[in-house]
């Protein structure tokens, strides 16, 4: 039995084409890791909790509380100062300014020199990334400490049930009152002792991956089919069977193989989601209580990290046995290569919609959780607390999942072996499926290139599916202006165009505000040096003016413009949405780089490779036209499309700027814009921004031809895209985990010019 196990598993496993699918689908599931976590709008970068776990190592529970309480009242306190300075902006603000002040004396005052020096920064780069930052560790920390009282507010509610009035005796027998009951008894043996707080970003988001739980739930498809539907395709089961041991010892070892396929492949995959987390996130301490990790303190089993880590990849990967086993039993069944499949697809589809669309607190909850997608997130059983309503009785939703586990797997077992054994049809039938764009005769070379390319080789859908991606991570990125930037932009749009009389009256005006301000500001440490006030008093009345001069730096910004416009002449322009556009501020483009660089990789790679491994070239060499021509049609119809596809993300940055920060003024001169002055004064700023696409299609181009050329040196598809993966794409990653000198072997340098 064991000999014909490893057989079944090596039949598999051993293929080339299996071993390089877990491969790309374990790249897939870093890959999507990688991109569904990165920083956007307030969301910190993971290496942001790396710096803040690393600063807390060490320290006692006390000195943690105390750590993370000073960090929350420092970033409450900034906050609060730049709240105010967002309502001075208008009239009406300004007056619930003043009342703000009135009702938090002294705040502004402790707060503001801290705000304007930009110190309270330590592990982001945005105020709004570093309080959610804070505030969640925050309130993970206030939740984990108070384990104790948790505790006892279980024992107290059973204590207070047990003191009822004999009159109302029959509540007691009801089902709330049951479950009151067991969670007493269910956490009787738990204590804070063992309890060591831990941020539990790196884990939660290691453990609840759906892109982890699909990729899994695709390599059992994968597995089922190559176990089951090659042999059929074939006619083997009916040898298979007719053996002396065919029928059940067989089919026991698909099964047992299966099994351990799906124990390796969860175990493949969350360990990679542990490592990358790990290193991204920083370490945990795998020997602290389950409860020390805030999403999973409600938990009422004693065991580790390390423990619950190994029940929740075990429990994933029984699930999948358990729908695998079914999916074995109806590819027996079917003669069909494609019904498996479908109603495989159709039940995690049918199970992923319970689970996520019935609320937890209605009368179908039952269904909800014990349906087999809600015990894949395993997570949620052993590191939650609930119990279901049976016929009035609290039994644990653990036990229940388990026992729902067991039931399919038990009739996935025996369907497969009884349908093994009493079936009479183990071959499959031929299906015709019509093409969606079926090939035309026609006689444009061009055409034809760009259909086999595109739709045959499908490049238009990898190319599509990472516009899609760019899209998303662009849209989602969230711009906010400071209150500095914004009183910039209004002064700006008012003063946007040629310089009149006006337009100098108002800058004088601003002037000699700030003027009087610091005038003001200087008498009054004056009257502190002289003694006659004192520094408190003196903060008090400094106040309304420091509110004034906190926006003189933005007002520089605007002088600089002036004073451009007096020497040089020109026009004024409100520049900030520009500099995002052109990649001189804002966020680095490293991440959209790598996502075009991997859409061309995927899309280009069978160009060239495709005609050798079809034995197509000695037949192109011999026709009229010959192999150049194929080459040129072939090199216009990738430029082309990489052309375009290049210029989709700077039309999706100049959506998502555009409405934040206006980008007026495209006939002005490019040197209208402070950090081009340098640039020739004829250059308008149409014409600059022309420059930076045409520089970012080039790299695209460069790529393009590139990959080309490895598809055609490699001549195979494989090894075209090991290549283009190991040539063009580690630089760019190993630049995004902190190798900054490794884009440098790349062609970043050049997209991401800010010109």
């Amino acid at each position: 039995m064991l000999r014909l196990t490893l057989f079944e598993l090596q039949k598999v496993w051993g293929k080339r084409s299996f071993l390089f699918a877990v491969c790309v689908l374990l790249a897939l599931n870093l890959f999507f890791l990688w991109y569904t976590h990165l920083p956007e709008g307030n969301t910190p970068d993971l290496t942001a909790y790396k710096h803040f776990s690393q600063d807390i190592a060490g320290m006692s529970e006390a000195e943690k509380h105390a750590f993370v309480l000073d960090r929350k009242e420092i970033l409450d306190g900034v906050s609060f100062v730049a709240e105010i300075l967002t309502m001075q902006q208008s009239d009406i603000g300004a007056a619930f300014a003043q009342d703000e002040l009135a009702s938090h004396p002294g705040v502004f005052e402790t707060w503001y020199p801290l705000y304007q020096s930009g110190e309270y920064l330590r592990y982001t780069d945005t105020l709004e990334q570093e309080t959610a930052l804070i505030g969640k560790l925050f309130a993970e920390e206030s939740k984990v400490s108070g384990y104790g009282e948790y505790l006892q507010s279980i024992q107290n509610r059973k204590d207070s049930l047990s003191g009822i009035s004999i009159f109302v005796a029959q509540d007691q027998n009801s089902f709330a009152a049951r479950n009151i009951q067991k969670s007493a008894q269910d956490f009787a043996g738990l204590s804070d002792a063992s309890i060591r707080w831990i941020p539990s970003k790196g884990l939660t988001a290691a453990l609840e991956s759906l892109w982890t739980d699909l990729l899994l739930i695709l390599l059992s498809f994968l597995f089922a089919g190559n176990l089951i539907t090659e042999e059929k395709q074939k006619g083997l089961l009916y040898i298979t069977r007719s053996t002396r041991s065919g029928m059940g010892t067989s089919m026991a070892a698909k099964l047992l193989a299966f099994l351990i396929h799906c124990l390796a492949s969860a175990a493949l995959l969350y360990s990679a989601n542990l490592l990358y987390f790990a290193a991204a996130a920083g370490g945990w301490d795998l020997t602290a209580s389950i409860q020390s990790l805030a999403p999973y303190l409600e938990s009422s089993l004693p065991i580790r990290i390390w423990t619950f880590l190994v029940l929740s990849v075990i429990t994933k990967a029984l699930v999948l046995f358990a729908v695998g086993g079914v999916l074995i039993g109806v590819c027996v069944l079917s003669s069909s290569i494609l019904l498996p499949y479908l109603s495989g697809m159709a039940f995690w589809a049918a199970n992923w919609a319970l689970y996520q669309f019935i609320p937890a607190a209605s009368k179908l909850s039952a269904v909800k959780y014990l349906n087999l997608f809600g015990a894949l997130r395993a997570e949620s059983l052993y590191g939650s607390y609930l119990n279901l309503n049976v016929f009035g009785h609290p039994v644990s939703r653990l036990a229940l999942s388990w026992g729902i586990v067991v039931l399919v797997s038990a009739a996935g077992t025996v369907l497969s072996l009884v349908g093994f054994a009493k079936t009479e049809n183990l071959g499959t039938k031929d299906a015709v499926h019509p093409v969606v764009l079926p090939f035309r005769p026609h006689a444009s070379l061009l055409r034809h290139e760009a259909y086999k390319i595109l739709l045959t080789n499908r490049g238009l859908a990898v190319l599509l599916v990472f516009c899609c991606l760019i899209g998303y991570n662009t849209f989602r990125q969230t711009y906010s202006p400071t209150p500095q930037e914004q009183y910039y932009q209004s002064l700006m749009l008012q003063l946007e165009g040629p310089l009149t009389e006006a337009k100098v009256e108002l800058l004088a005006e601003e002037d000699g505000r700030y003027q009087k301000a610091f005038q003001e500001i200087a008498a009054i440490d004056a009257q502190v040096e002289a003694g006659t006030i004192d520094s408190d008093t003196a903060d008090a009345m400094k106040l309304p003016w420091q509110s004034v001069t906190a926006f003189y730096p933005s007002f520089q910004r605007v002088q600089q413009q002036y004073e451009r416009i007096q020497t040089h002449g020109g026009a004024f322009l409100y520049d900030t949405g520009y500099l995002y556009l052109l990649g001189a501020l804002g966020r680095s483009s490293l991440p959209e780089f790598l996502l075009l660089t991997l859409g061309v990789i995927l899309a280009f790679c069978p160009v060239l490779s495709a005609e050798f491994q079809s034995g197509a070239w000695p037949l192109l060499c011999a026709t009229r036209r010959g192999k150049g021509s194929v080459l040129r049609a072939k090199v216009l119809v990738c430029s082309l499309s990489s052309a375009l596809y290049f210029l989709l993300p700077f039309c999706f940055r100049w959506i998502s700027i555009a409405p934040v920060f206006p980008t007026h003024g495209l006939s002005c001169s490019a040197q209208s814009i402070p950090y081009y002055a340098a640039l020739p004064a004829f250059l308008p700023v149409w014409g600059l921004l022309l420059c930076k696409l045409l520089l970012q299609v080039l790299s695209g181009q460069v790529l393009t031809l590139i990959v080309i050329g490895l598809s055609g040196w490699r001549k195979t598809h494989v090894q075209a895209l090991f290549f283009g993966l190991v040539l063009l794409a580690a630089p760019l990653l190993l630049a995004l985990l902190g190798f900054s000198y490794a884009q440098n072997f790349s062609l970043y340098p050049v997209y991401a010019l800010p010109f």
